[in-house]
C-alpha cells in the first residue's frame, strides 16, 4: 500500500515539474524570438491609360515579376532558425501629379503569387477617402516564407468606382518583409 502512494505521489510529482519545464521551454522560445524587417525595392508605376469601359470593375493596376528573395544573406547564420517571413508593409502613393487623389478607387487589394502557385491576398485596403492621396494596406498575417524563397509576382488590383482618374499618373508601391527568426 506504501509503495502505490509512493508510486502515485512519484508521478504527480513528474507530471507537475513536466508542466513548469515546457512552460519555462515556450516562454524561453518567446524571449529568444526576434524579428528582421527588410524593405523591398520601392516599385514605380506609371498609369497613363484607363478604359473607361473599365472603370467599374476591379482591374490590376500593377504586377510585376520578383525574383527570389535571398533570405540568406539577409539574415546571414541565422538561416537555419527561421520561423516564418510575412509582409509588414505595403503602401500606394500617388507621386505626380501633386492633384490628383486615389478617389478613383473605391478599394484595393494585394496579391503574392508564387512560382506555380495561386495567389495569396497579402493586404487590403482600408476605406479611401476623397482627399488620400497614398494608401496604407491592412497588411494579413500570412507566412510567406516559402513563396519569396522562389520568384514570385506581386499584384496590386484596384475596384474602379467611375470616376475618370487624373492621367497620367506616376505612382508608387513600398513594401517589406518581416523574418522571424527563432534559435529554440
Amino acid at each position: 500500500m506504501k509503495t502505490k502512494s509512493w508510486i502515485t505521489l512519484s508521478l504527480l510529482l513528474g507530471f507537475g515539474i513536466s508542466l513548469v519545464l515546457l512552460q519555462s521551454c515556450e516562454k524561453l522560445k518567446e524571449a529568444t524570438t526576434f524579428k528582421i524587417t527588410y524593405d523591398l525595392p520601392d516599385s514605380h508605376i506609371t498609369i497613363d491609360s484607363i478604359s473607361i469601359s473599365q472603370l467599374k470593375t476591379e482591374m490590376v493596376l500593377y504586377s510585376q515579376s520578383n525574383s527570389a528573395i535571398n533570405i540568406d544573406s539577409i539574415v546571414g547564420t541565422q538561416t537555419g532558425l527561421i520561423d516564418r517571413a510575412s509582409f509588414y508593409k505595403l503602401k500606394f502613393s500617388i507621386i505626380s501629379p501633386e492633384i490628383a487623389k486615389i478617389n478613383w478607387l473605391t478599394s484595393a487589394r494585394v496579391t503574392v503569387t508564387p512560382q506555380g502557385g495561386l495567389p495569396i491576398e497579402i493586404a487590403t485596403s482600408p476605406i479611401i477617402n476623397e482627399t488620400d492621396r497614398s494608401i496604407d494596406f491592412v497588411v494579413k498575417d500570412v507566412d510567406m516564407l516559402a513563396a519569396v524563397k522562389n520568384p514570385f509576382i506581386i499584384t496590386l488590383l484596384g475596384d474602379l468606382n467611375g470616376n475618370i482618374p487624373t492621367l497620367p499618373m506616376e505612382t508608387l508601391l513600398e513594401s517589406g518583409i518581416e523574418i522571424t527568426i527563432s534559435p529554440l
